[in-house]
């Protein structure tokens, strides 16, 4: 007997970016707030089609700081309890958010922060290295300034990995205590090739429970 936790959607996408937004439009993710540098292009090349397809969730929004972008994910949970995605650029964009993640893993207010890395190769990829602030914006630890203050951090490093690790990162952001976590997208990784993404319709992880629950035994 099939269950629907193992039930599966297979979508047709171009690249890694493309089957990032159809994830989290799956997943329940309404708002993607966002501060865009080098490291966006294939993020804003899969909400360009996502709107020429009439396709309305999660809704990009530009905005112009990183602490109001944070902010704004950190009230919309307040307000819904849903957990919202803040995606900023490379460890710039990091450092700028860091004071209300630090609110945030006070608050327990469950947000999925991420942010783009600098390319990691120097030429031969459509996403490699092409301008000086490639090298001038490059960290050795780019999760350090934050690890203190978010409950899990990681870097996606292939595209085979996108569901488990996008999956385990709500998860763990949203059980208790509740916490922000911080995911890091290389621009590689984002502008991958992807001929078709296959999702399950449903999260990978239960949300842990405190006490004998009866659907689970």
């Amino acid at each position: 007997m099939r269950t629907a936790k193992e039930s599966k959607i297979t979508v047709e996408v171009e690249n890694v970016a493309q089957a990032y937004l159809e994830l989290l439009s799956l997943r329940g993710i309404d708002y993607f707030f966002a501060n865009s540098g080098t490291d966006f292009a294939s993020i804003e090349d899969a909400f360009a089609r996502r709107l020429a397809e009439g396709r309305k969730s999660p809704r990009p929004l530009a905005i112009p700081h990183e602490a109001v972008l944070a902010s704004m994910a950190y009230g919309y949970y307040q307000v819904t309890g849903r957990p919202q995605v803040a995606m900023v650029y490379v460890g710039v964009g990091t450092a700028n958010g860091l004071g209300v993640l630090i609110a945030a893993n006070r608050g327990r207010i469950p947000i999925l922060f991420s942010a783009g890395r600098t390319p990691i190769t120097e030429e031969g990829n459509p996403a490699s290295r092409n301008r000086y602030i490639h090298w001038g914006q490059e960290y050795f630890d780019q999760a350090g300034m934050l690890r203190e203050f978010v409950k899990w951090d990681y870097e996606l490093r292939r595209p085979e990995q996108l569901e488990p690790v996008v999956d385990r990162a709500i998860t763990m952001a949203m059980a208790e205590p509740k916490g922000p976590v911080y995911l890091v997208l290389p621009r590689e990784i984002l502008a991958a090739p992807m001929r078709q993404a296959e999702f399950h319709a449903s999260p990978r992880h239960d949300l842990p429970t405190f006490f004998p629950d009866p659907a689970k035994l």
